[in-house]
């Protein structure tokens, strides 16, 4: 017999579960009731711990915040979302860039285009701007653009400045967000 996937908590069980403060980005731990626990004494250890604490803070390697929920890991960010809509979003942009900001204006529903849409600069990019970067074999710098999981080619420039023009050119044609190509918000764990 194959292990089945554990189903996602529906959203209404999200909020029997937790308080959101979707203003600050945080999530409370309720009062759980007794039918939830195999013995009494494991009821009240746990409510004594977590009732009225914040919940899913744990940092997770990738700048999310995350923690269990019946075993089973979240990020806070995704839940935040989708109590806040009343069902689970496929794609959570955080519009500032910084993972850990979970506050209901840096939060959006996106589509995969969309988040890919308002990315930090990778930290392996050595011209200094996003979809610039220089072609060694041509001698020239190159301008290209990732659109649905394609790198499309902008062209060849003899100056740096031509190639970024055009690459900002792209980005407002293909209607990528503002926050496009800033430098990584990520805060250090």
């Amino acid at each position: 017999m194959k292990n089945q996937p554990t189903p996602r908590l529906t959203v209404e069980e999200l909020y029997n579960i937790f308080d959101a403060d979707f203003e600050k980005g945080v999530l409370i731990w309720k009062l759980r009731s007794q039918e939830l626990f195999t013995t009494k004494r494991s009821f009240s250890i746990w409510n004594k711990r977590f009732f009225g604490k914040p919940a899913l803070e744990a940092p997770h390697a990738n700048g999310y915040k995350n923690g269990s929920i019946f075993g089973k890991v979240y990020l806070a960010h995704r839940v935040l979302l989708a109590m806040r809509l009343g069902y689970w979003p496929e794609y959570v942009d955080h519009i500032n860039g910084d993972r850990s900001d979970n506050r209901a204006c840096n939060l959006r529903e996106a589509t995969k285009s969309e988040d890919g849409c308002n990315s930090a600069m990778p930290h392996t990019n050595t011209s200094g701007h996003i979809g610039v970067s220089w072609n060694n074999r041509d001698k020239r710098w190159s301008a290209y653009i990732t659109l649905k999981q394609k790198r499309k080619a902008l062209g060849n420039f003899m100056q740096i400045e031509d190639a970024i023009i055009c690459r900002k050119q792209a980005e407002v044609l293909y209607g990528f967000h503002p926050n496009h190509g800033r430098s990584s918000c990520q805060k250090s764990l």
